[in-house]
């Protein structure tokens, strides 16, 4: 187990190094790398790689091919405009680029039925046919003497092992930040290069799901057989592999699958390993959708690129602690569906887009040129009726969305219908205006032809018909909440959270952020002495009843304007009550109060990492537990509805700096009648209270640095942490 002790000069390592020279570590060869400016990448000059009727690749059908075989592989991928050289000069021509891929195949027949692609062809799933998956890790490692044969992405999307991780070969002395620029640690085997098995663990995000399938982060297997202490499958698989069964019983929606592993998250999906996971059952779904090939999924994300048109890690953000972690990651060049500023063809008609944010750290706040844009579902649900969001966030009232069209964080999604009715002839550029440390301001071009193929028989969504669900849900969404957003249902718990980090930006003049928490606790509740002493045998603090309804509060604590925190649960969605500004000075002086001044780091108003300042289980002033002051004596102004895009059930949400977010948390099905739900009634297919989930922060720096947290669903009936023995039974 990490241990960490708390110090002058804010973290002190405890762990004894023995002293290694680089030779025994096996010298790595110096890979040159000269970044590429994204300016000097040509706009729309490449177009967008589709799957399904639109594309050249079929989606996978998991229905007819219900025992699949994904394989984790590195493959050459044209990314880059093939061919062309670059805007600025600089002599470049740009070729394919090396990244990890997913492939897709029939476990039976042996036959591809989707070539190893970033982002993976996409798996398209039928509800209530269960679809059986064995992963398999061939991920290869950097091999210094062949340094740009397989193993390049190793190397180019470099391991951080001073940040927690899952550290396959037991490397002493990781997960404690590190100067590794020093020169007394130039032999710490921390500070060498990850070159051993790649470890990794895909995740169905979205997914209602067996916590044995669920990919969490302890979960990683490597290509050489080493297991993650939560690894589960089913049956005995090879080494190196995991299987999987997705049972398909949820309601339907966008779901996507994507690596997980323990601190190297931003790593694996940095190089590839993401894809989408779409669930159909049209007799839940709106009728008259565009279809066929008028619905195209998009994954947006962003990278950095050398001029070898390979893949270069983003500069980290306080190297004198990481070498290689970076806070939150941006690259200047948009890739969607891993193409670098793609264009696409469209006719003057409505168009289905399934939107993800499959970014590392970026927020996209998206802008359509004009055209109308109505929003159908969020994240992995739809909604009652479309929402016209262009229109209602640009009105005029208070709206997080800024007036964009979609704004969407990492791991959310946006299903959207686009009209190009009245725009034949037209040239839209998709433009972005959630800028942070590098604007992004153009991600890709629709290009509008004259005429029409074929009439437009889809569903008008400016006018749908709830009656017959046109344009609609057949069934009305599942309201834990009234208009007035007062909950409809007993609470059985409130749970309040801080959100906050560990930096050092007031004791050193370079700045930078160390680690980021949960309620101030890091993934290891165990190293958090005030979890600790409260949740001595796991140090795993929420633990819900099955079937219960609980409210979770989260308190953005952080200072900096661009602090914000995507929230993923897995298994369960929740949906949005509302945000409400608080005097964030007034507050964070009462919860840094609460500590003993004994732990306090010079230069800190807190204990990093020691968990919530007051006892975990008392409620507060609030009723609500989670060891914070009550928030509501510091509530400012009043409290805001969510965006019209995010009325419907989410599993993953938007917290901003100095707010509160309340959100409504139901741990059942999410298509389950409120009256059907109730604390210690599993209306899941599964058994939930065996093994764990967790719940974090999807900017995927944050997530690997601490910012994730493991829960227990519990039955109601046994102690809270007799799961271990049941599960040995």
């Amino acid at each position: 187990m990490r241990m960490r002790t708390i110090g002058i000069g804010l973290l002190v390592t405890v762990a004894s190094l023995a002293a290694t020279t680089p030779e025994a570590l096996g010298a790595v060869r110096e890979i040159s790398q000269t970044p590429l400016p994204g300016d000097c990448v040509p706009r729309f000059a490449t177009a967008l790689p589709v799957f399904g009727p639109a594309g050249s690749t079929p989606r996978v059908d998991a229905a007819r091919h219900r025992d699949l075989t994904v394989t984790m592989a590195e493959t050459d991928q044209a990314v880059l405009p093939q061919g062309r050289h670059d805007t600025c000069g600089l002599g470049v021509t740009f070729g394919k680029t090396r990244v990890w891929a997913y492939e897709t195949s029939d476990t039976v027949s042996k036959q591809v039925l989707g070539p190893a692609n970033w982002p993976a062809v996409t798996i398209d799933a039928k509800g209530g046919v269960p679809t059986r998956v064995t992963y398999a890790n061939k991920l290869p490692s950097f091999d210094p003497s062949h340094p740009y044969g397989p193993g390049l992405v190793q190397d180019l999307v470099k391991v951080d092992q001073t940040v927690h991780w899952a550290n396959p070969l037991g490397t002493p002395g990781a997960g404690h930040p590190m100067d590794c620029s020093a020169s007394e640690n130039a032999n710490n085997p921390v500070c060498q290069r990850y070159t051993g098995p790649q470890p990794a663990v895909p995740h169905l995000h979205g997914a209602e799901i067996s916590a044995c399938y669920d990919g969490g982060p302890d979960a990683w297997f490597t290509p050489d057989g080493r297991k993650g202490p939560q690894y589960c499958s089913d049956g005995d698989p090879r080494p190196g592999t995991a299987v999987y069964t997705y049972q398909n019983s949820q309601e339907p929606g966008t779901l996507w699958f994507h690596d997980h592993t323990l601190g190297a998250t931003r790593n694996n999906v940095y190089g590839g390993l993401a894809g989408f996971y779409l669930l159909r059952q049209p007799s839940e779904e709106p009728k008259g959708l565009p279809s066929g090939p008028y619905e195209i999924e998009m994954a947006l994300q962003d990278r950095v690129f050398d001029t070898h048109s390979q893949l270069l890690t983003i500069p980290p953000s306080n190297p004198h602690y990481h070498p290689y972690w970076g806070v939150r990651e941006f690259g200047d060049v948009a890739t969607v569906n891993g193409a670098a500023w793609p264009y696409l063809d469209v006719q003057p008609r409505r168009y289905r887009f399934r939107l993800l944010n499959g970014a590392n750290g970026r927020r996209f706040s998206l802008h359509f040129g004009g055209a109308p844009v109505y929003q159908i579902g969020a994240d992995d649900a739809y909604f009652d009726r479309p929402v016209r969001v262009n229109d209602t966030a640009c009105a005029g009232g208070a709206s997080t969305t800024e007036c964009s069209d979609v704004d969407f964080m990492p791991g959310e999604r946006a299903d959207i219908i686009v009209d190009f009715t009245k725009l034949a002839g037209k040239t839209i550029t998709v433009t972005n205006d959630g800028s942070l440390d590098t604007s992004l301001p153009n991600i890709m071009q629709f290009r509008v032809g004259e005429q029409l193929n074929g009439p437009d028989s889809s569903c008008d969504p400016a006018r749908p018909d709830r009656d017959r669900g046109i344009c609609s849900r057949p069934t009305p969404v599942v309201r834990l909440a009234g208009p007035d957003g007062r909950p409809r249902v007993k609470v059985d718990k409130a749970r309040q959270f801080v959100l906050n980090e560990l930096n050092t930006s007031s004791t050193e003049p370079e700045g930078g952020n160390i680690e980021e928490y949960l309620n101030n606790t890091p993934y290891d509740g165990l190293e958090s002495p005030g979890i600790r002493k409260e949740f001595p045998k796991d140090g795993i603090s929420e633990l819900p009843v099955v079937g219960s309804t609980e409210l979770w509060q989260f308190i953005n604590a952080e200072d900096p304007a661009q602090a914000y925190h995507p929230i993923h649960t897995h298994l369960v969605q929740f949906q949005i009550v509302s945000r409400q500004n608080i005097d964030y000075t007034k507050y964070e002086k009462a919860w840094s109060a609460g500590y003993p001044t004994s732990c306090k780091p010079s230069g800190v108003d807190f204990c990093p990492g020691f968990g919530p300042p007051n006892p975990y289980r008392i409620p507060n002033d609030d009723r609500a537990v989670g060891g914070n002051p009550a928030v509501s004596p510091f509530l400012d102004g009043a409290p805001q509805p969510p965006d019209p895009g995010e009325t419907g059930w989410k599993d993953t949400v938007r917290s901003f700096p100095h707010e509160v977010l309340t959100v409504l948390v139901r741990f059942a099905p999410t298509g389950v009648p409120l009256h059907r739900s109730k604390p210690g009634r599993n209306l899941f297919p599964f058994d939930p209270t065996v093994g764990q989930y967790v719940w974090h922060c999807h900017v995927l720096g944050h997530e690997d640095n601490e910012m994730m947290r493991p829960y227990r669903v519990v039955n109601g009936r046994h102690h809270d942490h007799d799961w271990e023995e049941r599960l040995r039974r």
